[in-house]
């Protein structure tokens, strides 16, 4: 397994690309799809593009890419009217004509990849984590030391809190998180000097 981690989106977006054993997985292509397509060799097959949520600069790449691989797009439906054209631009979200495939809470299988699908709102509707063996693309929802915003169109801070319970409450210390933003770390990392992970108290709820 390889993750190349490209900080050429919007803001300074983290674009990944998830290679193993021939195929690829791209994870919120933020900009540049034909950058992104060349680090993908003649022969891998590309399974799939995966969305943690619907903001623009983690769609910006997603049109170019599907024009080159047509492969399926998958984002959760509660972020579905944010990309939709018909629905106009939000803020911080920009149509995506490709079309879309749901992502469902649980496990699903992407061509070669199982993932893990874990449903995070707060920083959108449709924001989730995808889990692929020990490595956690977190999007917007956690990042190293912070969490994303919840003032942009479907946040909800009430949400937030509960997914980051979640998170603090049922994901191992040892994962590895690639947020939408900023450096790499994991779960025991962020519960023991995340302030949004540490403060979070059971009797608040």
């Amino acid at each position: 397994m390889k993750i190349e981690t490209l900080p050429i989106g919007l803001y300074g977006e983290n674009s990944y690309i998830l290679h193993d054993n021939g195929h690829v997985l791209f994870i919120d292509p933020g900009r540049f799809g034909k950058e992104l397509a060349a680090h993908v060799n003649a022969n891998e097959t590309v399974d799939g593009i995966l969305l943690t949520h619907g903001h623009e600069d983690h769609t910006g790449a997603v049109d170019d890419l599907y024009d080159i691989y047509h492969c399926p797009v998958y984002l959760h439906e509660g972020d579905f009217d944010m990309v939709n054209p018909s629905f106009g631009k939000t803020s911080f979200a920009t149509p995506v004509y490709a079309p879309l495939t749901k992502l469902v809470p649980g496990k699903m299988q992407i061509g070669a990849f199982e993932i893990t699908v874990i449903p995070t709102p707060g920083h959108s509707k449709g924001s989730v984590l995808i889990q692929y063996r020990n490595r956690v693309f977190s999007g917007d929802t956690l990042f190293a030391g912070s969490i994303g915003r919840t003032d942009l169109f479907g946040g909800n801070e009430t949400e937030m809190v509960e997914s980051l319970r979640l998170i603090k409450e049922t994901l191992s210390d040892d994962l590895w998180v690639y947020p939408g933003h900023g450096e790499a770390t994991t779960i025991g990392q962020e519960k023991q000097t995340n302030p949004f992970l540490y403060y979070l108290k059971a009797e608040l709820f």
